[in-house]
C-alpha cells in the first residue's frame, strides 16, 4: 500500500486547496464594500476598488488555483514546488492588501507581479512539457498579455487612452480565462463530453491557429473601442465571445441533466457575451450591461467551475451529481442579486438601497457556499484513484 502524501504534497499537487478559499474570502471582502457603505463604516463608496477587488482578488485566486492545478497535468511536468505556492499566495495577497489599503502603487505592483508570476509558472512549463496544453489554452496566454497590459497603462496611461488599461484588465483578463477554461470543462460539464483533446497533429495545429486568430480579433476589439469607435469595438468582442461559445462549447444547447448548478453554468454562459452586445447596443447602459457580464457570467460561472474541480478532486462527487440545498441556495441567491443589480437604475429613487440588497444577496449565496465547500478542500480530503 503506497504511503499517504502528506498536508504539504497534497497542497502542492492540488494548489486549488489554497487559491480557491483565499479568492473566497476577498470576493466577501469586495463585495461586503457596498454593505459598509450603507451601515454607515465607511464614509464613501467606490465602484473602482469594488470592481477592481473582485478581479484582482476573487477571480484572479480561482484562476491562479485552477491554472496551477492543472497546467502541470495537462503539460505532463512537475507540479507546484513549494516554494511556488507560498511566493504566488504572498504576491496575490500583497496585491489585494495593497488595494484594500487604498495604496495604489502597492496594489498594482502585487498585481502585476502576480500576473507575471503566473506567465512565468506556465512558460517555464511549456518549454519542458512531455504533451501540448489543448489548443484553446493559448487564450491562457491572451488572457494573462490583456491582464498585464491592463496593469501597467492603469499604474501609467496614456493620455489619449484613458480607458484602456481599465478595459483590458477587467475584460480582457477574465474573457481570455473564461474562453480557455470554458472550452475545455464547458462541454464536460454540460452535455457530458468526455474525450481528451486533440493535442497533437494537424487538427490540433488547425485549432491552434484559429484560436489564435479569435484572440487576436477580441484584443482588436478593445484597440478599436479606445481609438474612437466605441460601439464598433464592443460589437466586435460580442461577436468573437458570442460565436466562440456556441461554436466551440455549444451553449446553444441546454444542460444534459436538470440540475440546478448545470443550468447555472449554462445561463452564466450567456450572461458572457449577454452584456458585451448590451454594452455595445446601450452604451449609455455599459454599467448595467456589464453587471450582466460579471455577476451573471464570470462570478457565477467561477463558482459552479469550483465546485466541480472541489467535488472530483476532493471526494464529493455527491454534491455534483444531484441536486443540493447549498447549490440551489447558491444558483437562487446569484440570481437574485443579478435582477436586483440590473434592475437599479431603473428605480433611481432606490438605487443604492437596491445595490445594498444584491450585495446582500451575493453575499448570502457565496457565505452559504464557502461554509459547506471550504471545509471539504482541506488536504486530508482526497479522492481516492480510480
Amino acid at each position: 500500500m503506497a504511503d499517504r502524501p502528506s498536508y504539504l504534497q497534497v497542497l502542492c499537487a492540488e494548489p486549488f486547496r489554497v487559491f480557491f478559499i483565499l479568492g473566497w474570502l476577498c470576493s466577501l471582502v469586495g463585495v461586503s464594500h457596498w454593505l459598509w457603505y450603507y451601515f454607515g463604516w465607511i464614509p464613501t463608496y467606490s465602484g473602482f476598488y469594488h470592481g477592481l477587488f473582485q478581479i484582482q482578488g476573487f477571480e484572479l485566486a480561482f484562476a491562479a488555483g485552477f491554472l496551477m492545478t492543472s497546467m502541470p497535468r495537462f503539460l505532463e511536468t512537475p507540479g507546484t514546488r513549494p516554494w511556488e505556492l507560498v511566493l504566488a499566495v504572498l504576491l496575490l495577497l500583497s496585491g489585494a492588501v495593497g488595494l484594500y489599503l487604498g495604496e495604489q502603487p502597492w496594489s498594482l505592483g502585487g498585481l502585476l507581479a502576480t500576473l507575471l508570476f503566473l506567465l512565468v509558472f506556465a512558460g517555464r512549463r511549456f518549454v519542458r512539457r512531455g504533451d501540448n496544453p489543448p489548443p484553446a489554452f493559448v487564450f491562457v496566454a491572451f488572457g494573462l498579455g490583456c491582464g498585464l497590459a491592463g496593469t501597467l497603462l492603469l499604474g501609467w496611461p496614456l493620455p489619449e487612452y484613458p480607458d484602456l488599461g481599465r478595459r483590458l484588465l477587467e475584460q480582457g483578463l477574465l474573457l481570455g480565462l473564461i474562453m480557455a477554461v470554458g472550452s475545455y470543462l464547458g462541454p464536460r460539464l454540460l452535455y457530458g463530453r468526455r474525450e481528451d483533446p486533440v493535442t497533437q497533429g494537424p487538427v490540433a495545429a488547425r485549432r491552434l491557429g484559429a484560436f489564435g486568430l479569435t484572440g487576436m480579433l477580441l484584443v482588436a476589439g478593445f484597440l478599436i473601442e479606445a481609438g474612437g469607435s466605441v460601439e464598433a469595438g464592443r460589437l466586435l468582442r460580442a461577436v468573437v465571445v458570442t460565436l466562440y461559445l456556441v461554436a466551440v462549447v455549444g451553449i446553444w444547447r441546454p444542460p444534459a441533466r436538470r440540475l440546478w448548478h448545470l443550468y447555472l453554468l449554462w445561463f452564466s454562459f450567456w450572461c458572457v457575451p449577454g452584456g458585451l452586445w448590451l454594452d455595445g447596443l446601450f452604451p449609455d447602459h455599459e454599467l448595467q450591461a456589464l453587471h450582466l457580464t460579471f455577476v451573471g457570467g464570470f462570478g457565477s460561472m467561477t463558482l459552479v467551475i469550483a465546485t466541480r474541480v472541489i467535488a472530483a478532486h476532493c471526494g464529493f462527487e455527491r454534491y455534483w451529481d444531484q441536486n443540493t440545498w447549498p447549490l440551489a441556495t447558491l444558483t437562487l441567491c446569484f440570481a437574485l442579486a443579478l435582477l436586483t443589480r440590473v434592475s437599479a437604475e431603473f428605480f433611481l429613487d432606490y438605487y443604492f438601497g437596491m445595490l445594498h440588497m444584491a450585495a446582500g444577496y451575493w453575499l448570502t449565496g457565496a457565505v452559504v457556499w464557502g461554509l459547506v465547500f471550504v471545509p471539504k478542500m482541506m488536504p486530508w480530503h482526497v479522492a481516492p484513484d480510480d
